[in-house]
């Protein structure tokens, strides 16, 4: 990846952009677009440090926004903001996390289990986080073993994760790197990484539209993934073979880096991606291509799998 700035040299911007972000960025009511601006909420640590700012994750419950500070030891969990909005977060709660060494880096929620996947700061462990804070260990990535053809880019241990109740899977993306890897829930008999037989990854092409290749992000909760690119104002729809099937425009100029991505079909009357932006602390809601591109949770449950339901 060619990263526009480092984390840390964009410190010394943040506290700018912020304030101006929240005077003239304000978030206008969907017009039917794909990429649409629908809601805007800084979450209440966001300052120029690197430790929260920057930070990457975000995950939505069917309720509530829940994200942690880079590779944090805390949960937190936030309001979702009325549409059209631009405002700090509000009925902020916080949970230790317990469990997990290395702190966690991204989260994506799982509305079967009503709890987190959870990448760990070293990028290689996966826990189950449940919202009370709990960090339970699933399985480890095996660096080698479990992510053939890896590639490190600029930040390595910061992993991106999606779940997919299609088929109780894990979409496993490591940030600034073209490969999306492909993980089953269930570890193998010696606790490492399972990858889907089949399509156990696939490669993006983002060239056109970003001059280069790489994912800052990925959500699933339905037929296709979405995938975000830090310093590219569009977002991707991808088939799970791999397929590029759209690029989407991000229609907010005041996007800096996209991050993690989760799905939202609940709070608004379109359905929404939550992005956390990399060096802001603002997470934004911008419309996604159609009704049920994306559902909440991880989308509708497969065959064998409990049905979906609200947390």
């Amino acid at each position: 990846m060619k990263k526009l700035v480092t984390r840390r040299a964009a410190l010394a911007v943040v506290a700018v952009v912020m304030v101006l972000s929240l005077a003239a960025g304000r978030a206008q009511p969907a017009a039917a677009a794909p990429g649409d601006l629908v809601a805007d909420v800084l979450v209440p640590e966001a300052d120029p440090v690197w430790a929260r700012g920057l930070a990457p994750s975000v995950a939505f419950d069917g309720r509530y926004l829940y994200y942690l500070d880079y590779a944090g030891s805390i949960l937190h969990r936030i309001d979702v903001p009325p549409a059209g909005s631009a405002m700090t977060g509000t009925g902020h709660v916080d949970a230790p996390v317990v469990g997990a060494p290395s702190g966690i880096m991204t989260i994506a929620y799982d509305a079967g289990r009503d709890l987190f996947w959870a990448i760990g700061g070293d990028g290689l462990s996966v826990y189950q986080l449940a919202k009370n804070g709990t960090a339970t260990l699933a399985f480890r990535v095996d660096p080698v073993d479990d992510r053939p053809g890896f590639a490190a880019g600029p930040a390595p241990t910061e992993v991106k994760v999606a779940y997919d109740r299609a088929d109780d899977t894990l979409w496993y993306a490591p940030d600034a790197t073209a490969r999306v890897y492909h993980y089953r829930t269930a570890p193998d008999l010696l606790g490492s990484a399972t990858l889907v037989s089949g399509s156990p990854y696939f490669d993006v092409n983002v060239t056109a539209q970003c001059g280069y290749n790489q994912t800052s992000g990925v959500a699933v909760g339905g037929a296709d993934l979405f995938i975000s690119v830090a310093g590219c104002p569009y977002y991707f729809e991808y088939t799970k073979s791999g397929t590029q099937v759209a690029a989407y425009a991000i229609n907010f100029a005041g996007q800096q880096s996209t991050q993690d991505v989760e799905c939202d079909d609940l709070s608004y009357s379109v359905a929404v991606f939550w992005i956390k932006d990399g060096y802001d602390g603002h997470i934004r809601a911008f419309e996604q291509p159609r009704s049920g591109a994306c559902l909440y949770g991880g989308g509708p449950a497969g065959s064998g799998l409990p049905p979906l339901g609200l947390p």
